[in-house]
This record gives structure tokens, C-alpha cells and sequence, in this order.
């Protein structure tokens, strides 16, 4: 026998809790619970106020991904250029100038053969090899151990 879902009573409590302000930031609304967890006025309150809380944690992902694809992009076109191709390095002037974002990586590694830092930017390895200069080697990640 299949039972309709729209026919199903819900239960309530006959307790009475006492009024309560809505957790939703900009509803100012006061309410009656019916259970002693309910901390909104309304499921569309509780609704809200998740969607938001998920679009923030949402948006810190974004400005990351956005800003490591702006690296491997100016990382892609150094590396492809004839001064690249001649010299083997880029300065940390041309870096800056291409507006390259040092604080954004996907990891750090350690290089066995030098002890420096290199900072991982998806298949970029990004590598100081001259600190009095501030020149860099951009690598590809496969030659290191990750």
C-alpha cells in the first residue's frame, strides 16, 4: 500500500519554548520555537543564511583559482619567451611587472640538489636561484618530487 507523503501529519511538541531573535544577520525577527534546536524564524531563514555561508567558503576557492591561473598564465608566457629561451631566467622585476602573485602556490618543495624553496603553480615550479639579483628558473613540476 503506498501511503501519500502530502497526507503525513507532522508531529509537534507541545512544549512552549521561550522566544527567541532569528540567527539569520539581517532578520531582526522574534519567534516561538517549536523544538529546542530551531534557531530561525522560518526555513527559509535557515535556507539563507547556509547558501551564504557556502558562498563564502565558495568565493575563497574563486580568488585562489583565479589567482593561481593568472601565475601559471604569466609563468607560461615567460617561460615561452626568447629572453626565457636564451637566458634561463626571469627577473623578479619582469615577474612584478606581469603582475605575478608570489603569495599564491599550490605548494612548497624543497630542491635536493640546491636546498632552495621552490613554489609549485600547476605544472610550474618557480625557483629563486640568484637572491642577490632576484633571478628565478621556472621549471616543469616533473622534475621534482612532490
Amino acid at each position: 500500500m503506498k501511503r501519500n507523503k502530502n497526507l503525513i501529519k507532522r508531529r509537534e511538541s507541545n512544549r512552549r519554548y521561550p522566544l527567541r531573535k532569528c540567527k539569520k544577520p539581517d532578520c531582526s525577527g522574534e519567534f516561538t520555537p517549536s523544538d529546542s534546536r530551531q534557531i530561525y524564524c522560518c526555513e527559509q531563514h535557515r535556507i539563507d543564511f547556509n547558501n551564504d555561508k557556502r558562498k563564502l567558503k565558495e568565493a575563497i576557492n574563486i580568488y585562489f583559482l583565479k589567482r593561481a591561473n593568472s601565475n601559471r598564465a604569466i609563468l607560461n608566457k615567460i617561460k615561452t619567451s626568447a629572453f626565457y629561451k636564451k637566458h634561463g631566467y626571469a627577473d623578479k622585476f619582469l615577474l612584478d611587472y606581469e603582475d605575478y602573485d608570489f603569495d599564491t602556490y599550490h605548494a612548497i618543495v624543497i630542491n635536493e640538489k640546491t636546498g632552495r624553496e621552490v613554489h609549485i603553480c600547476f605544472e610550474y615550479a618557480l625557483e629563486l636561484i640568484d637572491s642577490k639579483e632576484e633571478f628565478f628558473s621556472i621549471n616543469n613540476t616533473l622534475d621534482y618530487e612532490l
